[in-house]
């Protein structure tokens, strides 16, 4: 074999065990890691007692309140959905559209934030402490749950 080949085949091993180094390295991370998410439930459970009966009462009520807006926001989502797939294409209704679901997003998010900021108020600093750390792995909407 010529030195030109050697050198190749060299290469082209180490490229190999690189990557396989890679992927196995990232499947093991993903496997080993735990995911962190909590529910609104697990949270609840970290509180004390009485913290624990407050922040579900709050956080309950933030979730009613929000009711009427998620069911806004499927409608919207729905529409967007039918606009998308309607032929001829109308950018303007679908971006209006898009525009709503995102103002709809925003106010749930308001709602949530300020029933925790109302939960923070009556917290100790240890108490926000293990709020600001469990909530920082809440999922992203309670489809995520």
């Amino acid at each position: 074999m010529s030195r030109f080949v050697k050198a190749f085949i060299t290469l082209s091993l180490l490229l190999n065990l690189l990557l396989a180094g890679l992927v196995i390295g990232h499947i093991g991370r993903c496997f080993m890691e735990p995911h962190k998410h909590y529910t609104l439930q697990e949270i609840a459970l970290a509180l004390p007692q009485d913290k624990r009966h407050a922040f579900e009462d709050i956080m309950g009520r933030a979730e009613q309140d929000t009711g009427e807006l998620h069911q806004q926001l499927s409608d919207a989502r729905n529409k967007a959905a039918t606009i998308l797939k309607a032929d001829p294409f109308d950018k303007a209704a679908y971006m209006g559209q898009m525009q709503t679901i995102h103002t709809l997003q925003g106010q749930v998010r308001e709602r949530m934030v300020a029933a925790i900021a109302q939960v923070a108020e009556q917290s100790t600093p240890q108490e926000r402490t293990l709020l600001a750390d469990k909530l920082r792995y809440l999922p992203r909407s309670p489809k995520d749950e």
